[in-house]
């Protein structure tokens, strides 16, 4: 959200960055009171033609790191004549109204949809057919995901998305069940490789709206693999992106991959931390080196995975409550196998019950020889932690 690794980026080639925030500073200062800290120039500006009215000096490079700020980033990039990604597409990469609408056109499978206000949700989903799933139209993180067995059981919708912004239009859309893929690939001159892929695991069978469990990297070999990445390549020429990371969602079943999210920006969800780890990806400086017309040699390189990786989502399924303790969190760092655990609460902070990425408890990320001891790993951080409320 404040873009502090990127900053570091920067500072460790000694270039001198403006801070364009384009989220509300209260929102910013509830992530981190101190998102300023590193700051040499700030500017605030919700558009692309506001911020490049109050940008002194020359401009190298316009490098995005949040979902609001990729939008903003593209334009901005344009106007001022650096590298980025189109503006044209800018917001089908951002909008998931406008990235189904382009879809569409482009011969993008992606599942039968509506777009409507919030009060008009229940109407859609009884055409759409059950089971549906509604989504904020400009939210992340699964924030405000929902999955409707029933038109009747639509409830109480969030009024505001993940970064403060009204909740005022929503997609509805048919649930497509099957196998959930993330995609993370890097771009130079429109030119594409796939990094990773990593599948998202549940601990049963039934539909969901919140897909954070089981974080498991999948090995090249994978049976899924060779369609996910001709489904996925053909998306990111579909929607032009060009250059730098990009983070693809897929659900794939019997009639192959369906898209269900394309963004032009880094993953989430500390996989950024595993290729640190892991692996010769330096996310941040690579994307930076991109963002400054460099080549990265990213598209060629030996990628150097060490190890099959998974990240633990520990979750709050239990009810909501005051947190006393994360017991058996600090046998977990001490485990072999285990890299890091990045606690999202700590005692004293109420925790609700776990919705979306924004509500887990924490994250745990492991690796090991092969899949095998990966999932094993997992199993023992789960059977380890024990969230105390009261």
């Amino acid at each position: 959200m404040t873009g502090h690794p990127f900053k570091d980026a920067c500072h460790r080639r000694a270039l001198p960055t403006i801070s364009l925030y384009t989220l509300d500073e209260t929102l910013l200062a509830s992530y981190d009171p101190d998102y300023q800290r590193d700051d040499e120039q700030v500017v605030h500006a919700a558009d692309a033609g506001e911020a490049a009215g109050r940008l002194a000096g020359p401009i190298r490079a316009v490098v995005p790191t949040t979902e609001p700020s990729v939008e903003i980033g593209d334009r901005l990039s344009e106007l001022l004549g650096v590298p980025g990604n189109p503006a044209v597409t800018a917001s089908a990469r951002r909008s998931k109204a406008a990235m189904r609408l382009h879809a569409l056109e482009s011969g993008i499978r992606v599942p039968a949809f509506e777009v409507v206000s919030r009060d008009q949700v229940a109407a859609a989903a009884a055409r759409i057919g059950s089971p549906a799933i509604a989504k904020p139209q400009r939210g992340a993180g699964s924030h405000g995901v929902t999955v409707l067995p029933d038109p009747a059981d639509v409830g109480d919708l969030p009024a505001h998305d993940l970064f403060g912004g009204e909740n005022e239009e929503w997609l509805v859309e048919e649930y497509v069940r099957g196998r959930e893929i993330a995609v993370n690939c890097f771009s130079q001159d429109g030119r594409h490789r796939v990094l990773d892929m990593w599948e998202y695991r549940q601990p049963g069978s039934g539909d969901y709206d919140q897909p954070y469990w089981d974080l498991v990297q999948l090995r090249p070999d994978d049976p899924d693999w060779p369609a996910a990445e001709r489904f996925v390549l053909e998306a990111l020429d579909a929607y032009q992106v060009r250059l730098g990371p990009s983070h693809t969602e897929i659900k794939t079943d019997a009639a192959g991959p369906c898209l269900v999210e394309l963004a032009s920006r880094l993953p989430g969800a500390h996989m950024t931390d595993h290729w640190r780890l892991h692996s010769t990806i330096r996310p941040y400086d690579d994307t930076l080196a991109a963002y400054l017309g460099e080549d990265t040699g990213l598209l060629s390189r030996d990628l150097g995975f060490d190890a099959a990786l998974g990240i633990c989502c520990l979750r709050n399924d239990d009810r909501p409550g005051v947190l006393t303790e994360l017991a058996g969190l600090d046998e977990v760092r001490l485990t072999a196998g285990v890299d890091a655990v990045y606690p999202c609460v700590a005692p004293g902070d109420f925790v609700p019950l776990t919705r979306d990425l924004g509500s887990l408890i924490a994250f745990v990320l492991v690796h090991g020889r092969d899949a095998a001891e990966v999932d094993a790993l997992l199993r023992t951080v789960r059977q380890s932690v024990r969230l105390e409320l009261k």
